[in-house]
């Protein structure tokens, strides 16, 4: 018959005060809802002062192809990338937008590229819009204050 060693509980541990490892290089721009500048309240609005006018979906797809720029760069130095938001949630922004009355319709409507989608509608800042600040960052908290 074989001899066994005797069993030890014991697990064999390292030393708990080596030296950590260097943090990688990261970019200063935070990410979630820290990174104001991805927030798509702060984006539209940048969006309509440069632009004086533009749809829905065309500022969209402006801020998914502006995040997607910006993950490449951060991919690069090996940070986790910002998950931007959906069109669906960007579509609820909107709806809130409009409700504030940040944003106004101008006459100008575009025909679908498919017969089953909507016409676009144009829209521009207010006054209102321009001035305002925390309805952007926060349309929501704005409105209900109690829910925050």
């Amino acid at each position: 018959m074989k001899e066994r060693e005797p069993k030890s509980n014991k697990v064999k541990k390292g030393p708990t005060r080596g030296r950590k490892p260097p943090k990688p290089p990261q970019i200063g721009v935070p990410w979630g809802r820290a990174a104001s500048e991805h927030r798509p309240g702060l984006f539209t609005k940048q969006y309509l002062m440069e632009n004086g006018q533009g749809c829905a979906a065309d500022i969209f797809y402006a801020l998914r192809r502006n995040l997607d720029g910006i993950n490449m760069e951060r991919i690069e130095i090996k940070e986790k990338p910002i998950r931007g938001c959906t069109y669906n949630s960007f579509a609820k922004y909107w709806h809130w937008f409009k409700f504030l009355e940040l944003v106004e319709p101008v006459d100008k409507r575009e025909a679908p590229i498919y017969d089953f989608l909507q016409e676009k509608s144009f829209y521009r800042l207010t006054d209102k819009g321009k001035a305002e600040v925390r309805a952007w960052e926060d349309p929501i908290a704005v409105t209900h204050p109690e829910l925050r």
